[in-house]
């Protein structure tokens, strides 16, 4: 027997197992007949008396040993209120209590994104992360607007915010970040494209303009209607790219710094004479937020609810931000958990065993429906509280390199016959009944064509001139020379190698002999980025497309390196693309240039999904995915049994989580 059907069984066997555990859970969600309340506006922030707000006991005590200012002066003058229904849409959430310790599992020494998640800040905030129909709020920011052409945006910060170290968060902070960091040659050589016009790599760099203490406009030399998308959650950046903190990093800064001092810090990090911008990169903040809760970071002022205050032996201890901006409906400053504790786990493995006995607090996305049937064990127990929330991206996206470096595979995979053809190859109800248990999932309708009919396959397949086949019965190329297809996943979930397997029969079944050949992530992506490979198997965020914030359609993401590094070079290296990809650019940027959210933005959109769905670029045969993930009984403010919420975005609510021991 053959590891495909050793998989298959094994996930036939593990379904029977599930049914319990399943009823327990409830059937799978569908979406609410009512709609979800929606948050209440921000802009109802009103500054509270003196004395109005309220603090943790671990701050209440540091504030009567003169230690601390009082609550009312650490925050700004008018905080951020978290309603219900405001960080997550479709659960309610309650006034939590302050204290204790949440325990966390670390699948690295450079950081967990879980805790990343949970803790960074963006500058603007929807309801439930993606729901801009609910509106777009400020978030670190005050507020925003935008002119009529969409072009000229009006950010203004929260008076009276401070960074975590207590000093005032200005426009100084902002005027330090633009012209100091993003737009210095030395220090950002290339500043992000979001920061460009539509998000275009061959479009002009926004520019900045302080206007007051607590106000600056950055403007476009076009519309750019889906630029507060990008200061929302869009590749999970944060603040940065704005705001750092000037009165901190200009230690490091050539421009500011005291010269001797300077060379001195750079000695000591055995950093190069003249290479001063190295050891300021090295202190900043860059591309995200990722220092937040790395090492590297420490001692770097923040906005974030907790702070690093010591690391050592595999533990990295967190506490609250004493100046975090946040307060509930109640007044009470916001985080409710005073320490986070990162643990060091050598693997998958050990963390689901941590979690099942309750030494550790969260499972995250660290899990498949594979231990399901632990996990409701464990809640039957009083030991967890098991979840099912959606996923953010689709779990699994196959791709083709059509610029791979093979003249008889370029021909085949670049004729759309043929990936229509491994379109209708692909069993798509066959991955869900084996893999999603026929509930936690639907068929990818979005960018592929759900319909599974080997017949339509083997025609296509017959009228592009691969009816020839060899001795070992498949298909024959184009130069009548053996055809093969090597897909090289890396283990990127538990499923990632064992779906990859079965949509390697599937295509075997209508003749083109695809083999599989896993191996270690890193050294996958390696050969993928020197185009080296045929085909691969990661994921993509086509169920967040919609919020602008994730352009992983794009052939640089896999499919099409050589057209995607013409494009981002503006010509200089790779392949002129071909005209449909050429389209599929330019519907992306009409997209990122209409507002976001609009009857402009909608067709835009629509016309971009038109182009993947008609090209198939990819293949994904699933979407709308769900998996089962935890806290323990003591974490309150997560949901329970299955929910519509992403799993990412009640990660972003962990300023509400609480500890009832």
């Amino acid at each position: 027997m053959n590891r495909s059907k050793l998989v298959r069984l094994g996930w036939a066997v593990l379904a029977c197992t599930l049914a319990l555990a399943l009823a327990a859970c409830g059937p799978p969600a569908e979406m609410p007949a009512e709609e979800a309340p929606m948050a209440e506006e921000p802009a109802a922030e009103e500054p509270m008396a003196d004395g109005a707000y309220n603090e943790s006991p671990m701050l209440a005590e540091m504030v009567a040993a003169g230690t601390l200012p009082p609550v009312d002066e650490r925050l700004p003058n008018e905080p951020f209120v978290v309603t219900n229904r405001m960080l997550v849409v479709s659960y309610d959430t309650e006034i939590g209590k302050y204290g204790g310790t949440m325990r966390l599992p670390q699948d690295g020494p450079g950081g967990d994104p879980h805790f990343y998640i949970g803790s960074v800040e963006p500058l603007v905030w929807a309801p439930g992360a993606f729901n801009y129909d609910m509106g777009i709020y400020g978030n670190v920011l005050k507020d925003w607007e935008a002119n009529d052409g969409h072009n000229v945006y009006t950010l203004s910060l929260r008076e009276g915010m401070k960074w975590s170290d207590g000093e005032p968060v200005t426009t100084a902070d902002v005027d330090f970040t633009w012209n100091d960091v993003i737009t210095n040659e030395e220090v950002t050589a290339v500043p992000s494209n979001y920061l460009r016009t539509g998000s275009s790599p061959s479009a002009g760099l926004a520019s900045v303009e302080i206007l007051d203490d607590h106000t600056f406009t950055v403007t476009f030399d076009g519309q750019y209607g889906s630029f507060p998308a990008q200061l929302a959650i869009a590749q999970w950046r944060g603040y940065q790219d704005f705001l750092k903190p000037a009165h901190y990093l200009k230690q490091f800064h050539a421009d500011y710094a005291d010269a001797d001092e300077l060379a001195a810090k750079m000695e000591a990090e055995s950093i190069e004479e003249g290479q001063w911008y190295n050891l300021f990169n090295a202190k900043q903040m860059p591309n995200n937020l990722w220092r937040v809760i790395n090492e590297d970071g420490f001692g770097h002022p923040v906005l974030t609810a907790w702070q690093m205050v010591d690391f050592g032996n595999g533990v990295w201890n967190f506490d609250r931000n004493p100046y975090y901006f946040k307060v509930d409906e109640a007044g009470n400053q916001l985080p409710y958990i005073d320490h986070v504790q990162m643990v060091l786990v050598q693997d998958r493995e050990t963390t689901v065993l941590k979690i099942l006995s309750g030494e550790l607090d969260y499972l995250g996305e660290r899990s498949s429906l594979q231990n399901l049937p632990l996990l409701k064990q464990a809640e039957n127990d009083g030991v967890l509280n098991v979840f099912i929330p959606r996923m953010h991206r689709l779990p699994i996206n196959f791709t083709l390199n059509l610029t791979y470096e093979d003249e008889q595979y370029r021909e085949i995979v670049n004729d759309l016959r043929f990936r229509q053809a491994m379109n209708y190859a692909i069993n798509n109800d066959e991955i869900i009944q084996t893999f999603y248990l026929g509930a936690f999932a639907k068929p990818g309708y979005e960018t592929n064509i759900p319909e599974y009919d080997p017949d339509k396959a083997n025609a296509l397949l017959d009228e592009m001139g691969l009816s020839a086949r060899g001795d070992d019965g498949f298909r024959l190329g184009l130069d009548g020379e053996p055809f093969e297809i090597l897909f090289e996943p890396g283990p990127l979930s538990q499923d990632h190698i064992p779906m990859t397997e079965m949509i390697a029969e599937h295509w075997k079944a209508v003749g083109i002999n695809t083999q599989v050949k896993a191996g270690e992530w890193s050294l996958i992506r390696e050969r993928m980025n020197a185009n080296e490979t045929q085909g691969t198997a990661v994921w993509i965020h086509e169920d967040i497309w919609p919020s602008a914030g994730w352009d992983d359609y794009l052939p640089e993401r896999g499919w099409g390196l050589l057209w995607g590094r013409y494009n981002t070079s503006g010509g200089e290296v790779g392949e002129e693309p071909p005209p449909a990809v050429q389209e599929l650019y330019e519907r992306h940027t009409a997209f990122l240039q209409a507002p976001i959210g609009t009857p402009e933005g909608d067709a835009a959109l629509a016309e971009l999904y038109k182009n993947i769905k008609d090209n198939l670029w990819t293949f994904n045969p699933v979407e709308e995915s769900y998996y089962p993930t935890s806290t323990t009984v003591r974490i309150k403010n997560t949901p329970v049994g299955q929910v519509e919420e992403m799993g990412i975005v009640i990660m972003y609510s962990m300023e509400q989580w609480y500890i009832d021991e």
